[in-house]
């Protein structure tokens, strides 16, 4: 029987504490059990937060925000910036933490941890310079002025393929501008959460400002229903974002919601081929197609369309399937055999509605046995694809590329459009008037010319149509995590047309 390290909630508050004790109370659930992607073994378990639990966080959250918001800009900077340096001191131990619980190659996700150093680093002297209000003159000497104020205690409910990421865009913001935050991840990837809950400890975060709850629908759902919450940002599918946001809706809480997307990827003739190809393999293949921008119709100008195969199956080919938790590995698991079942059957759709599959879309026959049982896929890549087929249209958080051609600028700009769907696009083109135009004509609120997938902190990240509503990052995060309060002030006596 092997021995599964107990993962407990991140729960503090002055009259309870437990960053790594003892429950207060034998848990009656059922324990939830982490695999390990690579090979389908545990290594990992723990208990859904209980009720008792939950309430203690958020009252203990309610009075660390309140003393939280009364300190200077630049005392949360300093402590996110001792935040960044432990980070930095960690990034091998770190990232290892997450290739566990996602799967993915430890080459990805210690890019994660470098870019968490830039999150933090990025808001802590954003703080300082954001603008918190203004003032204006009015008449008979009378002033007003506005500011910015936090929102209170936020909810983040994070998703279970960039755990990290997730919570680092999420608190981070919220904890620079004067709120806390109850911090709720995938019951499949709790792991890095639970970590920054310790680290934020280390670098000087009050008691009970940052938690960290472990469960699924039902621990959320409690949270966003309860009047002590102030906005809810969640990361997700569409479907379960269209829930979180009804019922936050009903205590007209602020919301910030990033869901799914299926984004165009544009490739005009002129298009340098291997910056095309190498964009084209970042955009399905990075993460084993688990990212939610990911541009997996790929429109090409026909005139090229066998050039760019060609070139692209050449180099798929050439990926390293294998050991995530290996340097040299390109490709690691999916992140659970839920995921996996489930682009194996979007695979087999894509066959019978008459698509061509050209390359992959099957469990690798050379793995050696020690990962035999892991929930790898090889990049399925489909050519002969309509814009009404169900590979085309659904999200398959997958890696499966559709192909699709076309012949002129207003046609594919029609095309790329026709979905519900609006998070992220791309154009490669050396003209770059055509660049510039095509992309302002897309729907979409994340774009790239001539590149794609890059997320630099400093810019904001979000979709549009039901692809999500409001931002994460940049100097856009002020507007999400603060409200506005107007302040008149009055300098004489008060006009009135009543008698005295």
């Amino acid at each position: 029987m092997v021995k599964l390290k107990l993962l407990r909630p991140f729960i503090q508050g002055k009259t309870f504490r437990n960053p790594a004790g003892s429950r207060a109370t034998a848990a009656p659930t059922r324990p939830f059990i982490l695999l390990n992607p690579a090979n389908a073994t545990p290594h990992a378990n723990y208990h859904p937060t209980q009720s008792a639990e939950l309430m203690h966080a958020l009252t203990s959250s309610v009075a660390a925000q309140k003393e939280w918001a009364c300190t200077s800009p630049s005392h949360r900077s300093s402590i996110l910036r001792r935040a960044a340096d432990i980070l930095s001191q960690n990034i091998k131990a770190l990232s290892e933490i997450e290739t566990m619980d996602t799967g993915r190659p430890v080459r990805e996700t210690e890019c994660d941890v470098q870019e968490g150093i830039e999150c933090l680093n990025y808001y802590a002297g954003l703080i300082a310079t954001a603008p918190h209000g203004e003032m204006q003159r009015f008449h008979r000497g009378n002033w007003g002025y506005t500011t910015r104020q936090p929102l209170g205690v936020c909810l983040g409910i994070g998703a279970w393929n960039y755990p990290l990421q997730g919570v680092l865009w999420k608190s981070v913001p919220a904890l620079a501008f004067g709120n806390s935050m109850i911090f709720k991840p995938s019951e499949y990837t709790p792991s890095t959460a639970l970590w920054l809950g310790e680290c934020f400890v280390e670098a000087g975060v009050p008691e009970g400002l940052f938690q960290v709850v472990l469960g699924a629908k039902e621990v959320a759902e409690q949270l966003i229903q309860s009047p002590q919450v102030s906005k809810v940002s969640f990361t997700g599918s569409v479907a379960t974002g269209q829930k979180v946001y009804e019922m936050a809706s009903r205590g007209m809480k602020k919301v910030t919601m990033e869901l799914g997307g299926k984004s165009p990827m544009i490739i005009f003739d002129d298009a340098n081929m291997d910056n095309a190809v190498s964009a084209a393999m970042m955009g399905n293949w990075y993460s084993s197609g688990q990212v939610c921008s990911n541009a997996t119709r790929v429109f090409v100008h026909e005139s090229i369309v066998e050039e760019f195969v060609e070139k692209l199956v050449e180099r798929t080919k050439k990926l390293r399937i294998g050991d995530p938790m290996s340097a040299e590995t390109d490709i690691g698991p999916m992140a659970h055999k839920q995921q996996m079942d489930k682009v194996l059957e979007y695979i087999d759709i894509g066959i019978k509605e008459g698509s061509t599959l050209i390359y992959g879309g099957k469990r690798p026959s050379n793995l050696p046995n020690h990962l035999k049982d892991g929930y790898f896929l090889e990049p399925a890549i489909f050519t002969n694809c309509t814009d009404d087929m169900t590979i085309v249209q659904h999200e398959i958080f997958g890696m499966v590329m559709s192909i699709l051609t076309f012949r002129t600028e207003d046609e594919v700009i029609e095309r790329a459009n026709k979905t519900e769907f609006g998070l992220a696009a791309g154009v490669f083109t050396r003209d770059i008037q055509r660049g510039h135009r095509v992309i302002d004509k897309l729907d979409a609120g994340v774009t790239w010319v001539n590149n794609y997938n890059l997320a630099p902190v400093q810019m904001p990240w979000g979709g549009c149509k039901r692809s999500g509503i409001g931002r994460e990052n940049g100097s856009a995060s002020v507007e999400e995590w603060t409200q506005w309060k107007a302040v008149y002030v009055g300098m004489g006596t008060v006009d009135c047309p009543y008698p005295k």
